[in-house]
């Protein structure tokens, strides 16, 4: 009776044993998760910083219209690009090319038919 006894608390004493190793071992890889995790953060945080301060650098006036004449190729408007619109001419819409008045599709279309525009 004694004996099996003790081989019953030997068996609980090493099913005991694996649990801890394994539980330990289970602790450890989630302690080395987490020390990944806070260094991954901090590098976050990092770049959210610096991408903040990049979103603020890219708002001042300077920046935008440096953007504005090299990548858009656009201009200051003065008198001497300025056009004009009488009353006569509201609504006409004029073609950067040629100088000349563009008429819509739908409004070609409904003169050539005959139609009242």
């Amino acid at each position: 009776m004694m004996s099996r006894l003790n081989l019953t608390l030997a068996v609980l004493l090493l099913l005991s044993c694996f649990w801890l190793i394994r539980s330990s071992n289970e602790a450890r890889g989630l302690f080395v998760a987490l020390e990944r995790a806070q260094v991954r953060e901090k590098e976050l945080a990092v770049d959210y910083d610096r991408l903040k301060v990049e979103r603020r650098t890219a708002a001042t006036p300077l920046v935008v219209e440096d953007m504005v004449r090299n990548r858009l190729n656009m201009f200051n408007a003065g008198p001497d690009v300025t056009h004009y619109v009488n009353g006569a001419q509201a609504g006409v819409v004029m073609d950067a090319t040629t100088s000349r008045p563009v008429v819509p599709e739908s409004t070609a279309s409904q003169a050539s038919a005959g139609g009242e525009p």
